[in-house]
């Protein structure tokens, strides 16, 4: 008698089920077949790195481990950092970006040097940020 009555149940709500399953199936998003990430990546240098003219052909830069901050229309939307070889990789939508050192970096007037970059719809814009220690 239980499995009667169960099975009357089931059968009571099984057009409703397969109707929620079929809407279900509607409801699916449609995904591109891959995802192309956008971005910057690069090194950050400052220099010069030693007192006095720079010889020619001598390397007066050297990477910086640093903090960055990401502008877009004057609104920051991201943070990110440098590795101790001056190295980055940041995810970012396409578009144009400012890149701006953080206020303790040891340099000149951080805020003021500035990068500006722009990122494409199909992978990533290799830059270098190279930042002016006022060493003369």
């Amino acid at each position: 008698m239980m499995t009667v009555v169960i099975c009357r149940r089931i059968l009571k709500c099984y057009p409703l089920l397969m109707a929620c399953i079929g809407l279900a199936g509607c409801l699916q998003t449609i995904t591109p077949a891959y995802a192309v990430e956008t971005g910057i990546r690069g090194t950050a240098l400052w220099g010069p790195v030693r007192p006095g003219p720079s010889k020619l052909e001598e390397v007066d830069e050297a990477p910086l481990r640093a903090s960055f901050a990401i502008y877009s229309a004057a609104h920051k939307i991201k943070k990110f950092e440098s590795d101790c070889g001056g190295r980055f990789q940041v995810s970012l939508p396409p578009g144009d970006y400012t890149i701006v050192p953080d206020k303790s970096t040891p340099i000149p007037s951080p805020e003021s040097q500035k990068t500006r970059v722009t990122v494409p719809e199909d992978g990533f814009t290799d830059i270098i940020i190279r930042l002016d220690t006022g060493m003369k």
